[in-house]
């Protein structure tokens, strides 16, 4: 999925061998950047036409489209199209799209435009020519795969910045920095079987018109998002809704973000844009460790 991993345990019952098997098959159903993998071959399929799916991957558009409905409409990995026009998929772009390319994108951009039929003859369907993108819950997926693969007590799984952590760390806590975008001490995280991703405008973005857009987009318009926040951290048990939260909150903004945290109880660590001097503001803070 165009990252890196690592994984620290005491178990002896894996290996770096099995861990690279396990997170080939999950690429090879999930990846965007291998034009062979399953999810590229249903980006590639008919519209009107039922494509029949793995579990795995039923699964996680399934948890997608719930997810979407939670966050109103903020997560919703059916904006490949957008992604991929902006240069922040695979391909680099060297110009920015004129607005027709935009509004056509933008209309075949939504994963509401998949249809899923569960059961024996398990398949999707897309009713428009949308491209769907899992980068924002698969890395979260993969970590929590690799945690049922340890099935040791003590472990530290990293996938592309998604973490999860189990027991401890030869006795102390597993402690993870959370980095902040004017390079200053990072926030120190306790994890007690938890896991924490991270979404943030400091690394992947670019700058338009005098003003910064991130990779992360708003669902009422097909310009990257830019608001007040620049960094959204979510502490969750498992890794892959962590992943997803972490999006879509960072893509509403601070007053929503707060409001939604607080409704669905998430643990979440908010960093203010640089207009807002990088203020940190932690959420149901009684959760964080």
């Amino acid at each position: 999925m165009g990252t890196t991993w690592t994984l620290k345990t005491t178990s002896t019952n894996i290996s770096q061998q099995k861990i690279e098997e396990r997170l080939k098959q999950i690429n090879a159903i999930f990846s965007t950047w291998d034009a062979s993998s399953e999810l590229s071959a249903l980006n590639q399929y008919s519209v009107g036409e039922w494509f029949p799916v793995s579990k795995p991957l039923f699964y996680l558009l399934q948890q997608s489209q719930q997810l979407r409905r939670k966050t109103n409409g903020y997560f919703d990995p059916g904006i490949g199209r957008l992604i991929d026009i902006w240069g922040f998929g695979t391909q680099k772009i060297t110009q920015k799209p004129s607005i027709i390319d935009l509004q056509q994108a933008f209309k075949n951009s939504s994963i509401r435009y998949l249809l899923l039929r569960d059961g024996q003859n398990r398949a999707v369907k897309k009713t428009q020519d949308i491209q769907i993108n899992l980068s924002a819950i698969a890395k979260g997926y993969a970590v929590d795969a690799l945690a049922e693969l340890d099935g040791g007590q003590n472990y530290l799984i990293e996938i592309g910045g998604e973490v999860l952590a189990s027991g401890n760390n030869q006795g102390n806590s597993w402690t993870v920095g959370i980095e902040k975008p004017d390079h200053s001490q990072p926030i120190a995280i306790k994890l007690n079987n938890q896991a924490i991703a991270t979404s943030g405008d400091y690394r992947n973005y670019f700058s338009w018109n005098g003003k910064r857009y991130q990779h992360i987009f708003n669902p009422q318009n097909p310009l990257p998002t830019s608001n007040d926040l620049s960094s959204v951290s979510v502490i969750h048990p498992q890794a892959m809704i962590a992943d997803a939260y972490a999006t879509a909150l960072l893509a509403m903004g601070k007053s929503r973000a707060i409001a939604l945290a607080k409704k669905l109880k998430l643990s979440v660590i908010l960093i203010l844009s640089q207009q807002q001097n990088f203020k940190v503001l932690k959420i149901n803070q009684q959760a964080i460790k």
